[in-house]
């Protein structure tokens, strides 16, 4: 394993979207950068500034279209979901990320030409197996003032932007294991194999969860497996 900073979260996730673009399941991308201020650092990209669209009361087909038109993602795949992924570290420490996926509401590049995709048998097994889009996000926030235990954990699963909808993990997620989560539940297909051949595990960390939490119903990052 690497030890944790900015640049091995980086080199991690840029990794993986080379990964993915040469399997051919990412269309679009802006490829991570490190922005530092004291001893603080953020792994972002280019667009970010536009991830507060995701949070006005609007209709999911409006969020999605305008972090699409601004480009506001790490990785567009090849039915038009948007991946984003952002790290925030103090001193060499995981601090903050936000990890979220956006499916495509409409499929637009299908319906604007059907007759390439017909040919395109990993699109059409993709699209096949959808049925009601709704966003994703993982959480992982450990300042101050915003942790409560049960009701509010460090790191978090959203489903569908529900608000109070935070479902236990523990630990944040590196950008390896977020990524064959995306592609192990919505895009393994019974001839496409995405989770096989990804880069090994780098990067890891600690545990955050609470006695509390453990207790309830919960995800686990198994990073005590190798692999």
């Amino acid at each position: 394993m690497k030890a944790l900073s900015p640049k091995s979260i980086k080199e991690d996730l840029d990794g993986l979207i080379s990964e993915l673009i040469g399997k051919g399941i990412c269309d679009d991308a802006n490829f991570s950068a490190v922005r530092s201020y004291g001893n603080q650092a953020d792994v972002t990209f280019s667009g970010s500034e536009h991830i507060s669209i995701a949070l006005g009361n609007i209709e999911y087909a409006d969020i999605y279209s305008e972090l699409a038109d601004k480009r506001s993602y790490n990785m567009k795949l090849v039915d038009g979901a948007l991946v984003q992924l952002m790290y925030r570290m103090k001193s060499n420490r995981l601090i903050q990320h936000r990890l979220s996926f956006y499916p495509s509401p409409n499929l637009l590049p299908f319906q604007d030409d059907p007759e390439s995709y017909m040919r395109d048998d990993l699109f059409l097994e993709i699209i096949q197996r959808r049925i009601v889009p709704f966003p994703l996000r993982f959480d992982f926030d450990e300042r101050d003032g915003v942790h409560a235990d049960v009701t509010h954990p460090k790191s978090h699963l959203t489903l569908g932007d529900v608000k109070g909808c935070r479902i236990p993990i523990s630990a944040p997620l590196t950008p390896r294991w977020f990524v064959e989560f995306i592609l192990r539940n919505f895009y393994q297909t019974d001839n496409h194999d995405f989770v096989r051949d990804l880069p090994r595990h780098r990067i890891k960390f600690p545990a955050s969860i609470t006695k509390n939490e453990e207790s309830l119903m919960h995800m686990v990052v198994p990073y005590q497996v190798v692999r």
